[in-house]
């Protein structure tokens, strides 16, 4: 019988041991004594690893330590970490009546502790790092990703379980972590948690229906701009195409979809991102006007041999762009410059035509043929010369030594149109005109 006894004996000796430390630690928790606590709670463990009394106990102590600076010298690890692996070990079993009653009265109060703690580290890391004297500060940024990222692990763990109402993405957190991940200029986590972002449609903290947070804005713009330097057109215009949902008065979108099919050589891509632009702002005087100085340049400016299709289509679009222009403000320098141009390039190719046309044996349709285009070109030039006189005007108000170079190519132009035209005086009184702008553009 002896053989039989001692041993429950024994086990009910070492339970009522267990009991009283127990309940020492508890004492020593609730009188927020945390040093003791943890002493008795570790001693505890260290006999019996799987008491999920006291592992519940050292998530509570080590969470609310951790909190705390003054504790941080009793802990070699990171005590977080020590106490979410506590709790998560503490509820796994679900048959222990009194683990379920200490959690639910503490109404899970260790695991948001966690939670709470990780954000604040974090945040205090990323705002050192912002404000590190040593820039960029990529390791004290990197160090708040980690955090950062912890946090979101026990956020999306405190989810799974339908503790708190935490998103399946974290708005602000996950923004954290990507923003982190940039400074840190680890661009592969920064674009992996910003299309986490994007890939849901986040636009605010509670991403509410009606509103849209400019800070939510970074993921779509920097994902836009990312997919488009590494030549992803798919994913460039994906994100783009977002962005432009859920932030519709931003045109940046717009604007690397356009320098991307720029650098593509795409005109027929490029030309119908102009279109969506103006249409949707048509009272803008710069995007009338960049729209048909994009015409111009691809028309009367490409190499020798560049087959410009739709050419006549195009520079009727350039003359649209620049009617209203100049209808939004029919004195301004660059608009009546660049029409000035636009007529003089037309009047010279008409001009060059007509030379082209020669012989001594020239048909009555040729002749006719060559006097048309002479007329023709002669005058596309007179066309010019209102507009090219109107920039020159305005330039000369006040003599600014910024605009002093657009005042020299304008009378420049004036000059080549007199000198196709033959008229030396009017040549002679625009050349004395570009000789004299370096002394008189000079406030």
């Amino acid at each position: 019988m002896k053989r039989i006894l001692l041993p429950i004996a024994f086990a009910f000796f070492v339970t009522a041991t267990f009991g009283q430390d127990i309940k020492k630690a508890t004492s020593y928790v609730n009188d927020k004594n945390y040093p003791k606590a943890k002493t008795e709670i570790d001693g505890i463990l260290a006999k019996d690893p799987n008491n999920t009394e006291a592992l519940y106990l050292k998530s509570k102590v080590y969470a609310a330590m951790a909190d705390s600076s003054a504790y941080k010298s009793l802990f070699t690890g990171d005590p977080y970490q020590e106490a979410l692996e506590a709790f998560k070990k503490a509820i796994a079993d679900s048959t222990n009546p009194k683990v379920t009653l200490l959690v639910v009265k503490d109404n899970y109060q260790p695991i948001f502790g966690i939670y709470s703690g990780y954000y604040g580290e974090a945040a205090a890391a990323f705002n050192d790092a912002a404000n590190s004297p040593n820039k960029p500060d990529t390791v004290g940024f990197a160090k708040a990703m980690d955090l950062f990222i912890k946090a979101n692990d026990v956020g999306q763990y405190i989810a799974a379980h339908k503790w708190a109402n935490i998103g399946k993405v974290d708005t602000t957190l996950v923004l954290n972590i990507a923003k982190s991940a940039l400074n840190a200029k680890k661009d592969d986590s920064a674009r992996k948690y910003f299309e986490e972002l994007a890939d849901a449609h986040i636009k605010g903290q509670h991403n509410a229906e009606n509103t849209a947070d400019p800070n939510f804005e970074l993921p779509y713009q920097w994902l836009t701009l990312d997919y488009k330097q590494a030549g992803d057109s798919a994913n460039m215009v994906k994100y783009a195409t977002i962005g432009k949902e859920l932030y519709p008065n931003d045109d940046y979108f717009d604007f690397v979809e356009m320098d991307y099919y720029r650098e593509k050589e795409n005109r027929p891509a490029l030309f119908k991102k102009y279109d969506e632009l103006t249409a949707r702002h048509p009272d803008s005087l710069r995007y009338h006007l960049n729209y048909a100085t994009e015409i111009f340049s691809y028309v009367y400016n490409s190499e020798d041999g560049t087959v410009i299709n739709d050419k006549d289509q195009l520079l009727s679009t350039l003359q649209a762009q620049l009617d209203k222009a100049l209808s939004l403000e029919p004195n301004n320098p660059n608009v009546n410059l660049l029409y000035a141009q636009y007529y003089y390039n037309k009047g010279i190719v008409a001009l060059e035509d007509a030379a082209k046309i020669k012989g001594t044996t020239l048909t009555a349709d040729q002749k006719k043929n060559k006097a048309d285009l002479t007329t023709q070109g002669t005058e596309f030039l007179n066309k010019a010369i209102p507009y090219a006189e109107n920039a020159s005007t305005t330039l000369e108000a006040g003599y600014k030594k910024s605009e002093k170079s657009r005042y020299k190519s304008t009378v420049n132009l004036l000059q080549n149109i007199y000198q196709s035209l033959g008229n030396k005086e009017k040549l002679k009184v625009y050349q004395d005109k570009y000789d004299q702008a370096d002394t008189k553009f000079v406030q």
